[in-house]
């Protein structure tokens, strides 16, 4: 059989996973799955929810549109540009369902003709093998003063997480976003993919990335804590981009799913929903931030990445190896496999994800101090 090959590796991140879940089976003794990307604090009650629905309507079993059920566009655009609400059927025309925020960064890759993209020194790994799967050029940016902006042009592209994935680094957003404008007004496009942001922030910062250069890739995985719904969206207001991600969506996918698109939107737009969502928020944020000041108390955060600052997010980076971490029953992903280049300079590091109850989280971590 002749195939196309892609060239890209399987993740490191479910293969730990995978390790991690085999020799808890094996041994019968409990691991502390610190490195997966979901917050594990609490899960989102959804109680109430359930009573909100209506399963048996054509709405919920049958197809969604392509670009996704028309109430949920509306509502994101009052959730994430709630000053534009009197232009809410111009906005939401702007904005495409995806089965998640990697598929809308996939869909993205495929559509951009450019000459190379840019993804941050610490980075995502799958940014990397998306890429090589949809051979696109990459290389790599330091920070965003790195960027000579008469270099740049429609043939560039960078994408930019903030806060920072895997290091949690956070820039001031007065920074960020003006220095977002800078590049996108070169004709670069800017991809804007921080998943993160809405559960630490719940503000308008959004609308400040409305421009025909800039793309937001979201998801609802962690700022309501539903990765299972596997659904995102892609927010652009370029007409070719949007025509183009229109037929894509089709063929790709024909239609994300109605359960998914209706249970989002019912969290999200109503009373009930929205004291769903505060209360994961406020009890996940609790222990997050409990379990970084314990970090912080024992020296284990690595200061050469965050010179006193603690980090903002659901992972930390310590000075800890993966290998040492998982011999104390702990998964975890060194964080060589966040950088591309010179990576045994960062294999004695790893990241954790710190979005875990602090009391399990202390009972395990104590043991490595």
């Amino acid at each position: 059989m002749r195939i196309n090959v892609s060239k890209a590796t399987f993740s490191s991140i479910v293969g730990i996973g995978q390790k991690v879940k085999k020799a808890a089976k094996e041994t019968g003794n409990q691991y502390l799955e610190l490195n997966r990307g979901v917050n594990s604090v609490v899960g989102i009650d959804l109680t109430e929810i359930h009573k909100l629905m209506d399963f048996n309507t054509k709405e919920f079993q049958l197809y969604a549109p392509n670009l996704g059920i028309e109430d949920l566009r509306k509502t994101i655009v009052k959730e994430y540009f709630p000053t534009f609400g009197k232009f809410v059927d111009e906005m939401s025309s702007n904005i495409s369902i995806t089965p998640g925020g990697m598929p809308a960064l996939d869909l993205i890759i495929q559509i951009l003709n450019v000459e190379n993209i840019y993804f941050p020194h610490f980075y995502w790994g799958s940014y990397s093998k998306m890429a090589t799967i949809r051979n696109k050029p990459f290389s790599f940016y330091e920070n965003l003063d790195y960027f000579d902006l008469s270099k740049l042009n429609e043939g560039s592209c960078i994408f930019i997480c903030d806060p920072n994935n895997p290091t949690g680094v956070k820039m001031d957003d007065n920074e960020l976003f003006a220095k977002i404008h800078k590049i996108a007004d070169t004709g670069a496009i800017v991809i804007f993919d921080s998943p993160y942001r809405k559960l630490f922030y719940n503000d308008n910062s959004f609308e400040q990335l409305i421009h025909p250069n800039i793309i937001i890739a979201e998801s609802f995985s962690k700022w309501i804590g539903l990765p299972g719904a596997r659904l995102g969206f892609i927010h652009s207001s370029n007409k070719e981009f949007n025509d183009e991600l229109n037929i894509r969506l089709l063929y790709e996918f024909n239609g994300v799913s109605s359960p998914s698109q209706i249970l989002v939107n019912t969290i999200i737009s109503t009373d009930q929903g929205q004291e769903a969502i505060y209360n994961f928020q406020e009890e996940t944020k609790e222990h997050i931030k409990m379990n970084i000041d314990y970090l912080r108390e024992n020296d284990i955060l690595v200061d050469e990445i965050y010179n006193g600052e603690n980090p903002i997010g659901i992972f930390a980076i310590i000075n800890k190896s993966e290998d040492y971490l998982f011999q104390h029953r702990i998964g975890a992903v060194g964080l060589d496999k966040f950088v591309y280049h010179e990576k045994d300079n960062w294999s004695s590091y790893s990241r954790i994800c710190v979005s875990v109850r602090h009391e399990l989280f202390k009972e395990f971590m104590k043991n490595i101090i």
